[in-house]
């Protein structure tokens, strides 16, 4: 075995701050995270054995840098675009055992490898170096502290994450603290949005694209004749505790609420709102035998509207590959149980009245009369929502409402805690 032993310094004294957990490594335009000041790399010594660059630190810190990884982070204009960060190297075809020719260090902390198959150089910053080597160690503590989301257990409206709506849409901190609260309760408020049709429009797009559907961009909730109707929510019927568009192939990840007029009784048309993920979290503790069969049957939810039939098969409750619960699909009015396996029909009938009655029975949810100008937030895929039935001669009850995608959603906040996590 070979093995060549390399001295460079690294620059010392930058000025640093921590960057989020979220961020993709590496990110060259981003100031590096704190490094231990006075750090530089003392030893850098390949093996060709290994195929690995190992790199020791002046305090004693040491990593192993595969060669292939080493050669996919080569962030020159020809690997990397420098302005969209998207790949220019075919990361498959990259050989696994890639060696290099050449090993050269520079006084600045900069570390030149010249690679063996195509005579390609690359160069690494050393902070960057070790900067990968803190981000992982950071990850991997934060993945033993990290309890996951946060599950309702009989909460109070008023400790829901709220803000006011002229400071979300000013303030891009308020607005990052406000999106923190949603994605740990999957829910959250903006009080003081005026009652005007389509202002919902403007706070979603200050957060992502709104998510056209068969309802279009945004829909009004609001009662009308049962007989021409297109949808029960658009009635004034009481709507059990449900998530939306379970037969659309992926349902929408989050959905806006705005109320434009709220009148009549308090007892008539209030909000209802539960949490799916402490739900299924107590099915899997105290009837690990429905869990089991509510996460690995598929189920049918159908809808007919405005001539078109919709139909998708998913389970009641989704899993990650770690067992981990990541959707929950539950809306009465769009399951269709026609198709469920013989053998399978009570045992799923037994699961789900089981789940269903863990919903209803006080212990996960919150229920409260929205007011002129309260928008809600929530996750769709873990937050169910209905309403008590209200007299439409006595209330009037007026919402608009929207659909984003999840994806766009958290890419938002991935950006503003590239921002602000500090």
């Amino acid at each position: 075995m070979m093995r060549t032993a390399v001295r460079f310094w690294s620059k010392t004294g930058c000025t640093t701050r921590f960057l989020s957990v979220a961020l993709r490594v590496p990110v060259r335009s981003r100031p590096f995270a704190s490094i231990p000041s006075g750090t530089r790399i003392e030893q850098a010594v390949s093996s060709t054995q290994l195929r690995e660059l190992n790199v020791t630190w002046n305090d004693g810190t040491t990593h192993a840098f595969p060669n292939v990884w080493l050669r996919d982070q080569c962030w020159c204009p020809k690997c990397r675009n420098p302005t969209t960060e998207q790949n220019l190297v075919d990361s498959a075809s990259i050989p696994l055992d890639i060696a290099f020719t050449d090993v050269a260090l520079s006084d600045a902390g900069k570390l030149k490898i010249t690679w063996m198959n195509d005579n390609h150089q690359s160069v690494y910053d050393g902070d960057w170096l070790r900067e990968c080597v803190e981000k992982k160690a950071r990850l991997e503590r934060l993945r033993r502290a990290l309890k996951g989301p946060r599950l309702w257990r009989a909460l109070r409206v008023d400790s829901l994450p709220t803000a006011r709506y002229d400071s979300v849409m000013k303030s891009d901190v308020d607005l990052y603290k406000w999106m923190l609260g949603l994605q740990d309760y999957g829910f959250a408020i903006v009080k003081g949005v005026p009652p005007v049709k389509d202002t919902l429009r403007l706070f979603a797009e200050r957060i992502a694209y709104v998510k056209e559907t068969i309802f279009g961009q945004l829909f009004d909730v609001i009662a009308e004749p049962e007989d021409v109707a297109s949808h029960f929510a658009y009635t004034s019927q009481a709507l059990d505790l449900h998530t939306d568009l379970n037969y659309r192939e992926k349902s929408p990840g989050f959905q806006m609420l705005h109320c434009l007029e709220s009148k009549g009784p308090p007892d008539q048309g209030t909000s209802h709102f539960a949490d799916g993920f402490a739900a299924a979290g107590w099915l899997r503790e105290n009837h690990p035998s429905a869990f089991h069969i509510l996460t690995s049957l598929p189920v049918n939810f159908t809808l007919r509207t405005y001539g078109r039939k919709y139909c998708y098969h998913v389970p009641i409750i989704c899993t990650d590959p770690c067992g981990n619960v990541e959707e929950i699909h539950v809306n009465n009015d769009t399951l269709n149980t026609s198709d469920i396996p013989r053998d399978s029909i009570v045992p799923f009938f037994a699961s789900y009245k089981t789940f269903v009655a863990k919903l209803r029975d006080g212990s996960v949810d919150v229920r409260f009369k929205l007011e002129e100008g309260d928008l809600v937030t929530f996750c769709n895929r873990r937050i169910l929502h209905g309403r008590t039935g209200y007299d439409p001669k006595k209330t009037r009850r007026y919402l608009q409402g929207c659909y984003l995608d999840y994806d766009e959603v958290t890419s938002k906040l991935d950006s503003l805690r590239d921002i602000y996590s500090s």
